[in-house]
């Protein structure tokens, strides 16, 4: 495996390519050019000449990946910067990036005809000697200049103290600050449970004692989980209304109360499925998932008015949907009970339908639910949770800071085989995009990140 070199630019290489080692010294900034590469496997690459490029060619990845290798002195954290061009008229790249084979995050690149620098990683970590830096296939097809190498700089938090919901119940108050006490020093972990309820035919809420992956947690550590998911999965929707969807919810409910008064932490996730009620799906056509719904938020709201229809039967069901569940969400907080509440999750990827229409339309959605949900309904004990990406829009997406009061992150690792690495990259990118004001939780994952990895990294998930 030898370096290309100049003569090779122009043609098609079939594989992996890896920039010429580099070293980083002291404090000075490092610029890997991708060109620089060596024939690696078999996918393919095109390195290209440009005047307008670093060193005179950028590499077009297109179904290829780029591998960079860099030598430091010493262990230490460092921001990684990419120079790259994606011609408008397409859809904006997502790429992961790994560091000496692990996964770090991933990068976004937004549409661009020029040649442009972006933060592709606020921070990662490159240990003593020589480290590889890969930026591999997601969606491809990016034209990548080059990468550079700068010191870490830390910058600080800054959260609010109180809720976003106005005049919190005293359980939501708790809640939040034993959230933002632990920030940065703890990672709270929980689990999502499968099945709510005992299969006795009478569906029996289930308990730390016989709820499959509760016990199986307390039985492995010695200890039962703080954290338990649940879901509004078949609380409204086709077939909300049999026995057995609503001895679920019944169930889930029951089950929040009994993990609060155990001193645990309930959170609901609501898989919100056609409100319509015409088929029981939350997912788009376009996700290849079956059955979908073609249900459309603009039905309901317009886009150019900025204001909802609400004579349109579509808007009446999101409404008639929204307060089924601020009911329910009022028994528990009847009984003191306060939770995590985690609504219209993943919207950006549009797997689901409330982000099939973009960004503006769901966010409409958002704060229409924040605002029945707190001024007409009166549900005081949520503490609100958004689900970003770390795309170049991924603002644009986001209900507002008066809405939110910590941002998630859901994160499956690439490669896929168990991984176990901190993501401080993601950490740090998502804590960029919102400027440090919110709690930042991994709310979402396959694999568990080590704790003593994030630690180290300084990726303090909540």
């Amino acid at each position: 495996m030898g370096c290309l070199n100049n003569a090779s630019r122009g043609v098609s290489l079939a594989g992996l390519i890896c920039a010429t080692a580099a070293t980083v010294a002291n404090a000075a900034a490092i610029r890997l050019e991708a060109e620089d590469a060596v024939l690696a496997d078999d996918h393919s690459v095109v390195v290209t000449e440009s005047a307008t490029a670093s060193g005179g060619a950028y590499v077009a990845m297109k179904e290829g990946n780029l591998e960079f290798k860099v030598t430091v002195p010493e262990t230490g954290y460092y921001t990684l910067w990419a120079n790259y061009m994606l011609p408008t008229g397409g859809t904006d790249k997502i790429q992961n990036l790994t560091i000496n084979g692990v996964s770090s995050g991933q990068i976004s690149f937004g549409m661009n005809d020029e040649f442009s620098t972006i933060k592709g990683a606020g921070k990662i970590k490159l240990t003593k000697g020589e480290n590889t830096i890969g930026i591999v296939k997601s969606w491809g097809w990016v034209n990548l200049d080059y990468i550079e190498l700068t010191e870490y700089e830390a910058t600080p938090f800054s959260i609010r103290g109180t809720p976003v919901t106005p005049e919190p119940t005293e359980g939501a108050q708790k809640l939040y600050n034993f959230l933002l006490k632990n920030f940065g020093k703890r990672t709270i972990s929980g689990v999502m449970t499968q099945n709510p309820f005992a299969n006795d035919g009478m569906y029996t809420p289930q308990t730390y004692e016989t709820q499959t992956e509760l016990k199986y947690i307390a039985e492995a550590s010695g200890k039962n989980v703080v954290l338990v998911g649940f879901d509004f999965l078949h609380a409204t929707g086709s077939g909300s209304d049999g026995m057995w969807h609503q001895g679920y919810t019944h169930a889930s409910l029951e089950m929040a109360k009994y993990v609060w008064n155990q001193g645990g932490i309930p959170q609901f996730n609501w898989h919100w499925k056609d409100p319509m009620w015409e088929v029981e799906a939350f997912y788009t056509e376009s996700s290849g998932n079956t059955p979908f719904t073609t249900f459309s938020i603009t039905k309901a709201y317009d886009l150019t008015t900025k204001k909802w229809k609400t004579e349109s039967d579509e808007y009446k069901a999101i409404v008639r949907d929204m307060e089924m569940i601020a009911d329910s969400l009022l028994t528990l907080q009847k009984e003191g009970v306060a939770l995590l509440w985690r609504p219209l999750h993943e919207a950006a990827g549009k797997w689901f339908w409330w982000g099939t229409d973009g960004a503006e339309a769901c966010v409409a959605l958002y704060r229409l639910m924040f605002d029945l949900f707190v001024n007409t309904k009166g549900v005081h004990n949520l503490i609100w949770v958004w689900t970003t990406d770390e795309a170049k829009d991924a603002i644009n997406w986001y209900p507002g800071d008066e809405y939110v009061d910590v941002v998630g992150r859901d994160y499956y690792y690439y490669p896929r085989e168990a991984n176990h690495s901190s993501l401080v990259g993601s950490f740090e990118t998502v804590k960029n995009i919102y400027g440090g004001k919110k709690i930042i939780a991994l709310s979402e994952n396959g694999s568990v990140p080590f704790p003593d990895e994030m630690k180290a990294d300084g990726a303090n998930w909540s």
